[in-house]
């Protein structure tokens, strides 16, 4: 029986942070451009802001029976209690990322082997006057450092699913987490 190659992500944070349209952006890319398997589910609490916030996205070389990550091989963390909630669901010498503008403590990090810690929302901040783009910072980022999905059609999914008025600065910020993730 062959084995089926799947990949799991996590995208987790607050509400407002944009994790849903992450997953959104991230499964479109994958599914319709470029036609690979793909799934997306999204967990969120309550609260329409700050409550918290889970994007998970299965990448398959076949059908996905389950839409869920349970253990994901790559974990994007963008406030602590994020972190300090989904740390231990990280495969064993999985990926992660984790927004150090709200993350000061990462629990086990002497144990994992691929952490990557850039402030995000800080760097959104500073060079595109908003901290809502760095949801977008770090797919750019993702594509870079996985290649697991190549970033222009992450571009082609932003053009989807991000309101027109705001598809450039989106764009943009893709390129500076692009850029950040060859650098590193």
């Amino acid at each position: 029986m062959k084995k089926r190659n799947r990949y799991e992500i996590a995208f987790t944070g607050a509400g407002g942070q944009g994790m849903i349209l992450a997953g959104l952006v991230m499964a479109d890319a994958v599914a319709i451009v470029e036609n690979r398997y793909a799934v997306q589910s999204a967990m969120y609490g309550p609260e329409a802001r700050l409550g918290s916030s889970r994007s998970d996205v299965i990448i398959s070389d076949s059908e996905i029976g389950y839409p869920k990550a349970t253990r994901p091989d790559l974990l994007l963390v963008m406030n602590q209690d994020s972190c300090t909630k989904y740390t231990k669901l990280l495969k064993e010498n999985g990926l992660l990322i984790c927004d150090t503008t709200y993350v000061s403590y990462i629990p086990g990090e002497k144990d994992i082997k691929n952490l990557y810690k850039i402030p995000f929302s800080r760097i959104a901040r500073s060079e595109f006057g908003t901290p809502l783009v760095a949801n977008i910072m770090a797919l750019g980022f993702i594509s870079a450092k996985t290649g697991i999905v190549k970033k222009e059609s992450l571009a082609e999914a932003i053009k989807r699913r991000v309101k027109e008025k705001f598809v450039n600065l989106n764009l943009k910020a893709l390129e500076r987490g692009y850029e950040l993730g060859k650098e590193m």
